[in-house]
């Protein structure tokens, strides 16, 4: 197809599937979240890229994981496009012992393998293998446009730490977002709980996430919104709302100023905030979470868990 008819057709559908899957997570909230996620929207409209296939994805896994297992397994299956992306589900899904979703993602991954080696060779390992380790060296070297990045990797690199510091502070925070989760169950949250922080610590895990991947962390905020109207106090909603917000018109706008200003900038010398507020987000959410949780409120979770 001509580019432009491409571009058009594979951003409109996407948005539409992302649409679909946000009204249904959001519910009565759904303006409210089309209204945070708007300028994170509005970079994936311009930029042409996955992020609402995957936070479609992402969603159906949330609709879908306690009823409906092998829809939430083809689901995030899918998410082979994306794997860094899903990993925060697949622990999920094993902490939670929903073994047919994590059978049916792991047939999808397998099938689907199977299926691009037939059709293009098996050079398309070796492909993928240089570019996992071109990219390792482009972040490293700071070849990425890291203020666009809501990774903590970035936001600590163009702080002026070394690269292997902030890996080191990605890792870090990639342990504590995948305790959380851990934590959450072990603290028997509502199963809307943990599965909304599920999903917003998913773009916390790996050290390349763009801000048009941010709305995988709308859909987590999306199943939070109900709640965290009733419990957080003023000036946290006010964060809450804004933060997101800041996220996704960062980037665009410093692009713009560059673009005009400065098109030869060095992109280490840019500050990258995404990954601060990220991080700030979840802290302020899980808190709420912890600090408002009845136990045997709860009690659904762990016992739809021990039935599976």
């Amino acid at each position: 197809m001509p580019v432009g008819v491409a571009y058009f057709l594979f951003t409109a559908l996407t948005l539409a599937f992302f649409l679909v899957v946000l009204r249904s997570v959001a519910g009565s909230h759904f303006a409210l979240a089309l209204i945070v996620l708007f300028p994170a929207m509005q970079v994936t409209l311009t930029c042409g890229q996955n992020g609402f296939l995957t936070a479609g994805l992402i969603g159906l896994v949330c609709l879908f994981i306690e009823e409906r297992p092998i829809v939430a397994g083809l689901a995030l299956g899918l998410m082979v496009i994306k794997p860094h992306l899903a990993i925060a589900f697949a622990v999920y899904a094993i902490l939670t012992r929903r073994w047919t979703v994590v059978m049916t993602a792991a047939a999808v991954v397998l099938a689907s393998s199977l299926l691009c080696t037939a059709v293009f060779g098996p050079q398309i390992w070796t492909a993928l293998l240089q570019s996992v380790h071109d990219s390792a060296i482009f972040l490293e070297r700071g070849y990425y446009p890291l203020y666009r990045m809501i990774s903590f990797y970035a936001a600590l690199r163009t702080t002026g730490l070394s690269a292997s510091v902030a890996f080191f502070g990605q890792a870090a925070v990639a342990a504590l977002a995948l305790g959380t989760m851990a934590l959450a169950w072990y603290r028997q949250l509502p199963a809307r709980w943990c599965l909304g922080l599920t999903a917003m610590v998913s773009i916390s895990i790996s050290p390349y996430a763009y801000d048009y991947d941010f709305p995988i962390f709308g859909i987590g905020l999306a199943m939070l919104l109900p709640e965290l109207q009733r419990l957080a106090r003023e000036g946290g909603r006010t964060f809450i709302y804004i933060a997101p917000m800041t996220i996704g018109a960062y980037g665009s706008l410093v692009a713009a100023r560059l673009g005009m200003s400065h098109p030869d900038i060095e992109f280490l010398d840019v500050p990258s905030v995404g990954g601060f507020v990220v991080v700030s987000l979840i802290a302020l959410i899980f808190t709420i979470m912890l600090r408002s949780a009845k136990p045997e409120a709860a009690q659904d979770f762990r016992m739809s868990a021990e039935r599976v």
